[in-house]
């Protein structure tokens, strides 16, 4: 097992072979629609990240990723020091490869989720929203830092009102263990009232 990243790599790499049943299906999911995973984070691509970040959608429930973590590539290298493990949903055009989303899974721990070890987040831009992508991809992120890092006890932390991601979350095995009442940072920087929602998932779903 490889200890999770903290700093910038200097490519990006395939998955690993062995994710278990459900991540061979999810490969193979993806790439049916013309789309492939990979792991690891170059300065090139977090400045691809940024842009993307900065999309309505994205910055609607994560504004922190165009504000806080991928601001610029010092952000971006600062942030990693905290050891994630970056994936990247790439979509296959002609002889090339285009970003349509990303995500990570590295450890962190919350108050809310006892005994959760590492935390996970997915983001898929605007140009693969709408076909399947979210389900498949955020399983080869906690299925590919199983393999890769050992990574176990994996935990979110959602908002209620993101009806899509909340049911992408228990589609593929979280399940809600605490809710908060709170107020919510908008893509506009207004505060509204919204309920964060913690979940976790069982290790038995992992492949080992």
């Amino acid at each position: 097992m490889m200890d999770f990243p903290d700093k910038f790599d200097e490519s990006t790499r395939p998955l690993p072979a062995e994710l278990g049943q459900a991540g061979t299906e999810a490969v193979q999911k993806l790439a049916e629609r013309g789309y492939e995973i990979q792991v690891g984070l170059t300065p090139a691509l977090a400045d691809q990240i940024l842009t993307m970040s900065q999309e309505p959608s994205i910055r609607e429930y994560c504004p922190k990723d165009c504000s806080q973590r991928f601001a610029d590539r010092t952000s971006a290298e600062r942030w990693l020091e905290k050891k994630r493990a970056v994936f990247v949903l790439l979509k296959k055009e002609g002889d090339g490869l285009s970003l349509a989303g990303y995500g990570w899974a590295g450890p962190a721990s919350s108050s809310h989720v006892p005994g959760g070890v590492n935390t996970f987040a997915v983001r898929i831009g605007e140009v693969g929203q709408g076909q399947g992508l979210a389900a498949p991809f955020s399983w080869l992120i906690i299925a590919g830092s199983a393999v890769l890092y050992g990574a176990r006890d994996f935990w979110l932390e959602t908002w209620a009102s993101n009806g899509g991601a909340v049911h992408i979350y228990h589609k593929i095995g979280f399940e809600t263990v605490d809710e908060q009442v709170d107020d919510r940072l908008t893509r506009d920087s207004q505060k509204i009232s919204d309920t964060r929602v913690y979940m976790s998932l069982s290790n038995q779903l992992l492949p080992s």
